[in-house]
């Protein structure tokens, strides 16, 4: 064989290699590169969609939660029903950026349904809103939230340290209009965030690594290179950054949810806070649509299991009247 034929070899065989990874049946937590580039850019178009990049009255937002939930109950697919929580949390985060005086999500006109993906949403927008203010998000949290959903809000403002975190990942958000141009730096992140997370208790600083590590799925190509990523960071936080991880990894790729609970076991790092993330990613599904895990078919043993762990959850939260915030009350542990 000559160069030249060498050559065309070398390039068809790197031409079959980037097809065979853009397309290659998927199998245990892996996603093929094409549809994970895809879920990836549909989340984030889904949660925009729901955005309208002006003040919302408070009676139409009430309406427009109320639309979106219901819209989710018309199928009781995985996939259909976070669409309905993505744009909700689109919608909350404009209400954050956008606020009137009279605006509040401690408004017992919104559907309880919505108020936890709502918080979500509002807490990430509220943290661009006070720029990064510690003292400001408190005080929304303590003025402007439902008491039993504020957590979930202040979860949200860790997802965008992520976000403003100096890097490539920062600089595609850039390009996305995901930051505005006048926005401010981001937290110090020496120590990951120690001067911007001290200033809140132990509990919100794990719910801020959650949301940060929700954030980590989202900027890698593949679970395993975000759980890689987590094994760097200091030891208290690998565990909740982990659970954040498996929690977006599985509402983005929904398609797939029975087959990531089937193989959750084969992760090496924090399995037992990935497999948490899972069951509290169908928590999160059940409380927004009652009835969704009512509906599930496990097919295979673990996921059955999983499955059970996450509707015994739905029904302690019916009885408490409203979800844990990101914690279950009977974790995986081992």
């Amino acid at each position: 064989m000559n160069r030249r034929q060498a050559f065309k070899y070398a390039c068809g065989a790197a031409a079959a290699y980037a097809a065979w990874e853009l397309f290659k049946p998927p199998s245990g937590l892996s996603v093929s590169l094409w549809p994970a580039m895809s879920r990836r850019i549909g989340g984030v178009g889904t949660v925009s969609s729901g955005a309208v990049n002006r003040q919302i009255p408070q009676d139409e937002y009430v309406s427009t939660c109320r639309k979106y939930q219901q819209e989710a109950t018309t199928n009781l697919t995985m996939p259909h029903v976070v669409n309905g929580l993505w744009k909700t949390e689109g919608f909350s985060t404009t209400f954050g950026k956008y606020r009137l005086p009279d605006n509040t999500l401690n408004d017992p006109r919104i559907p309880r349904e919505s108020l936890g993906i709502a918080h979500v949403g509002y807490g990430a927008a509220s943290t661009e809103f006070s720029r990064f203010d510690t003292a400001k998000l408190n005080e929304i949290a303590d003025t402007k939230c439902n008491p039993n959903f504020k957590l979930l809000m202040l979860e949200g403002a860790g997802s965008i340290l992520r976000i403003y975190e100096p890097g490539l990942f920062k600089q595609m958000c850039s390009m996305m209009g995901l930051i505005p141009k006048d926005a401010p730096d981001g937290p110090d992140s020496t120590g990951f965030f120690k001067q911007f997370l001290s200033a809140f208790p132990d509990e919100v600083q794990w719910l801020m690594t959650h949301g940060y590590g929700r954030m980590m799925a989202f900027s890698k190509m593949s679970v395993a290179s975000a759980i890689d990523e987590a094994r760097a960071l200091p030891a208290g936080r690998q565990a909740p950054a982990v659970q954040g991880i498996a929690f977006a990894f599985a509402m983005m790729n929904s398609q797939d949810m029975a087959r990531i609970l089937e193989n959750s076991s084969t992760v090496d790092f924090q399995r037992p806070a990935f497999q948490n993330g899972l069951i509290y990613a169908l928590v999160f599904c059940d409380w927004f649509v009652p009835g969704f895990l009512a509906a599930w078919k496990p097919a295979g043993d673990l996921e059955g299991k999983l499955v059970s762990r996450a509707a015994a959850e739905s029904a302690e939260n019916l009885k408490r009247g409203h979800p844990l915030a990101f914690r279950l009350q009977d974790p995986v542990t081992a």
